[in-house]
Order: C-alpha cells, then sequence, then structure tokens
C-alpha cells in the first residue's frame, strides 16, 4: 500500500496549496500533507495491563478538508477497524443523535468518559426521560469531591447484602416530615465518644422484649414534667451510695407482703405520725411491764325543789 499513490484533490482556487483543497489520497505523506497531521495515537490491547500505544506509518487513505466535512448515506453504515481508533474535536462541540432506535456502547476492556482538560471545569449530564437502569457486577468506587445533592420524587428502595462500612467526618443534618418505620433483625453495636442531645416534641414509645443494660458513667438526670409511672413485675434491685428523695406532695408505699430495712441510723422528722399495726413480732430479748389500773370514783348530789341529780365522774389512772 504505501507504494500506491493516487490523489483527488479539489482545491480553492487552481495555485491554492493542499491546506486550502479538498482530496482524497492513497499513500505515504507528502512534506506538505505532514503539517495537517494531529499525531494523534490510539491504544490497542485485549486487557488492561497489555495496553500499548499504536502510531501510523504515515502510510494509507487520508481524507482531508479545510471545509465542513458531511456524509448522508440512504442505507446503513458500518466501520470496523482493526487497530484503533482515536477521535479528536479541537474546537467545538460533538453530538451523537439517534432520533429514532437504541445507542449502545460496548467495550470489553471498560468504558471511560472524562469532561475537563488541564483543569478546566467541565460537567457531565446523563438525562432520561424513562427510566436509568445501572447494572454493576463487580466493585463500584464513588469518589466527590465536591458538593453532593440528591433529589428523588418517588419512592426509593434500598437492599444491602454483606457488610457497609460508613464513615462521617463533618455534620449530619436529617429532616424527616413522614412517618418512618425501622425494622432490624440482628444484633447492633453502637461506640460514640461524643455529646449527644436529643429533643422530642410528641410521644415516644419504646417496648424492649428482652434484656436491656445501660450503663452509665457520670452523672444521670431525668426531669419528668408530668406524670410518671414505672411497672415491675419481677424483682428491683437497687444500689446507690447515697440516695436523696425530695416529694413536693404525698407519698404513698404499699409493700402487701413483705417491707424489710437495715439501716445504721433512722432518723425521721415528721408533724404528725399514724401507725396501724395488725400483728407484731419481735425477736430477741422480751422485756414485760406490768401497769395497774385504778379507778376512782366521785358522787355529788344536789337538790332541789322536788327533783334530784346525781353526777358522777370517773377517772381511771394507768
Amino acid at each position: 500500500m504505501p507504494n500506491a499513490y493516487t490523489r483527488l484533490v479539489v482545491p480553492e482556487t487552481p495555485s491554492s496549496p493542499l491546506t486550502k483543497s479538498s482530496y482524497l489520497r492513497l499513500g505515504s505523506y507528502s512534506d506538505e500533507e505532514e503539517k495537517l497531521v494531529t499525531g494523534l495515537t490510539a491504544t490497542i490491547g485485549e486487557s488492561p495491563a497489555a495496553i500499548s500505544k499504536h502510531e501510523s506509518d504515515n502510510a494509507g487513505l487520508l481524507a482531508f478538508t479545510n471545509k465542513d466535512f458531511q456524509a448522508n448515506i440512504e442505507g446503513a453504515a458500518l466501520l470496523k477497524i482493526a487497530r484503533g481508533q482515536t477521535t479528536e474535536v479541537t474546537n467545538g462541540n460533538s453530538q451523537h443523535q439517534v432520533s429514532k432506535g437504541t445507542y449502545e456502547i460496548s467495550a470489553e476492556n471498560g468504558v471511560s468518559i472524562s469532561a475537563g482538560a488541564n483543569g478546566t471545569p467541565a460537567d457531565i449530564i446523563l438525562t432520561a426521560s424513562n427510566r436509568v437502569k445501572l447494572i454493576n457486577n463487580g466493585h463500584k468506587l464513588e469518589t466527590t469531591v465536591g458538593n453532593s445533592e440528591k433529589q428523588t420524587m418517588g419512592d426509593t428502595k434500598e437492599f444491602f447484602q454483606g457488610t457497609k462500612f460508613t464513615c462521617m467526618r463533618g455534620a449530619a443534618t436529617t429532616l424527616a416530615m413522614a412517618n418512618n418505620v425501622c425494622m432490624f433483625f440482628g444484633e447492633a453495636f453502637t461506640f460514640k465518644i461524643s455529646r449527644e442531645c436529643s429533643f422530642n416534641l410528641s410521644d415516644m414509645n419504646s417496648v424492649t422484649i428482652g434484656n436491656k443494660l445501660d450503663i452509665v458513667e457520670g452523672n444521670d438526670v431525668k426531669q419528668v414534667i408530668g406524670n410518671s409511672a414505672k411497672c415491675v413485675f419481677g424483682p428491683d434491685f437497687k444500689s446507690a451510695d447515697s440516695d436523696t428523695k425530695i416529694l413536693r406532695t404525698s407519698n404513698f408505699k404499699l409493700a402487701p407482703v413483705d417491707d424489710l430495712k437495715v439501716v445504721g441510723r433512722d432518723g425521721k422528722v415528721c408533724k404528725m405520725s399514724v401507725s396501724v399495726t395488725e400483728e407484731e413480732l419481735s425477736q430477741g430479748k422480751s422485756s414485760t411491764e406490768q401497769y395497774e389500773l385504778v379507778t376512782r370514783a366521785a358522787e355529788i348530789m344536789s337538790s332541789t325543789g322536788n327533783e334530784e341529780v346525781i353526777q358522777k365522774k370517773s377517772i381511771n389512772f394507768m
């Protein structure tokens, strides 16, 4: 092929150089044509580890025009390239449009899409009028350097099967104006080294079927503005170094079976004490004290006219 030379030249003027002409030629480049070659190279290889660069030998079929290039084909067009393909648009936009049909890109060793060169910001816009379907049968790496915004106008379903690791450095704000239902089947471990503040301006119900353990290393303050009820169907154990209880109104305690209190010093100051004991049981030494009942009676008699009045006064001393 390098020994074949064929030129079909259409110059702007009879004396125009090749750079001012449109032509189709077969053969090696001439000295004047070398100024038109962009120096693009193609990469070839069956696997990413075996990719190499292919450079042209400046021989073959060359089409050049200094004007617009347009091809209209009534039938199908087939382009099959064996050693790679490189296309460069130096100035302007590149557009590929399929008015009726499907546009498909398939590559055995991967598809790479990049926007922006030499530090120039550029956007990648993917628009679908119906559905975007992404299938990844391997690993996925997504890196965002900047702000990220996601809007979903509809239902969202996420399914994870495997281990999920989430690392958050910064501030996280979640605003939910809807019902939230969370169902978790498994074990959950939470480890926090931070301050936590929670505000709930509505009802809150918590049901635990099983064991629950709370360990607080520090102060534990609970303030209830309203009624507070606690029901324990089983043994209730409380251990504290000191206990202080301040009541603004009444205190009622009911122990139908046993009430045992062992103290070192018991002090109580009250305005009025009422104690009703149905049965007393004392253990240890018993002491008996005898009391003598003395009854004194006095009679006072007085008479006035035909009536007699007798007044009696009885005093018991113990």
